[in-house]
């Protein structure tokens, strides 16, 4: 999935339903171009047209977007998807596994984490996609 997109007014398409949320594709094998304008599939989930879509891999499928991390090396970290860590530090690379979350409840992130890493992540990701991450 490239991104989703909810239009409030329902976007004026010349059919019905006119959609309020667009959901966007890629086919697998396909790298993201971040130069390109429109690229993928777009489709309306609520337009009654049946599809079948897989779920392959959820990267970082135990965290959510905007959780915040510790890593284990002490840095606090912002997940908002696979491509998107921002450390609170300001300083560049990626969170060094096990990671915690830091309103954590016991939940899954420590177990998930606890080995691997995050380059790994992003290799299992590819080999899923078939694909390259996208040039940011």
């Amino acid at each position: 999935m490239i991104e989703v997109q909810r239009f409030d007014p329902p976007l004026e398409t010349g059919r019905l339903p006119r959609p309020s949320l667009e959901i966007v594709v890629l086919r697998r094998g396909v790298t993201e171009d971040p130069e390109i304008f429109e690229q993928g599939y777009g489709f309306n989930p609520d337009d009654d047209i049946p599809r079948e879509i897989k779920l392959v891999f959820r990267p970082y499928a135990f965290l959510e977007p905007g959780e915040d991390v510790a890593d284990a090396a002490g840095r606090a970290w912002r997940f908002d998807s696979l491509w998107d860590w921002h450390a609170y530090d300001g300083r560049d690379g990626a969170p060094a596994w096990p990671l915690i979350r830091l309103a954590d409840d016991g939940g899954a992130v420590p177990a998930a984490t606890a080995t691997g890493s995050h380059e790994a992540e992003i290799e299992r990701w590819r080999r899923a996609a078939r694909a390259e991450p996208p040039r940011r």
